[in-house]
């Protein structure tokens, strides 16, 4: 059956009540799991196990995030050289910025970003084991307050780091994104969520999503 809320939004407003009330005496059920277990996922290239016959199918696992790597994507010729040494992918090797994020660079036209938080070490993975098991969603509740809280974070870096772009975009001129009609001519217009849209739209500024960057 369709979702009640959205079967009610073309229904009259005086068959409403009528119907939450009726509501209140049902249990709803999803058909689906809350958490669904999803297929194995690692790698620079984010593609996990491949199939046989392509390109190399020797794994190394790095010894500080306990990732597992393809040896052609990590650019190792031969794997069995570090097989009994210990290894760090480049994310390791790379500083962790105030933001908490690492970048691989080596060999990459941009750099890829990769959270310190989002590493197989902190989220289930076995050193020298299979990959960890992944998850369509948190399997508990406090994971799920846990990834609440931690996309509610990025998600203010994000903003502040756009509202500083635009900020310093007005403070350098551009009339058409600047002024405004108002009742006493041309105002300063507020730099808001709207001006920010605006300018991303225009490609005035970069977003910051995770991902790629320079």
């Amino acid at each position: 059956m369709a979702k009640p809320d959205k079967v009610l939004r073309f229904r009259p407003l005086k068959e409403v009540p009528e119907a939450v009330a009726k509501l209140k005496r049902v249990v709803l059920i999803h058909p689906k799991p809350i958490a669904e277990e999803l297929k194995a996922k690692f790698c620079i290239c984010g593609k996990g196990e491949r199939k046989m016959g392509k390109k190399s199918k020797v794994m190394i696992q790095c010894e500080e995030c306990w990732e597992w790597y393809h040896s052609d994507c990590v650019g190792v010729a031969d794997a069995s050289v570090v097989q009994n040494d210990d290894w760090k992918c480049e994310w390791c090797k790379s500083d962790i910025d105030k933001e908490g994020y690492q970048r691989w660079k080596s060999g990459r036209k941009k750099a890829k970003k990769r959270h310190r938080k989002d590493i197989p070490k902190l989220n289930g993975a076995i050193l020298g084991g299979d990959p960890a098991v992944r998850y369509s969603a948190p399997p508990s509740w406090e994971g799920k307050v846990d990834q609440v809280k931690e996309l509610a974070r990025r998600a203010a870096i994000k903003k502040r780091k756009l509202t500083e772009a635009v900020e310093k975009l007005v403070d350098e001129g551009g009339h058409h994104l600047v002024d405004a009609e108002g009742m006493a001519g041309l105002e300063l217009r507020p730099v808001n969520d709207g001006m920010i849209d605006e300018a991303l739209e225009a490609g005035l500024v970069a977003d910051f999503n995770d991902g790629e960057h320079d």
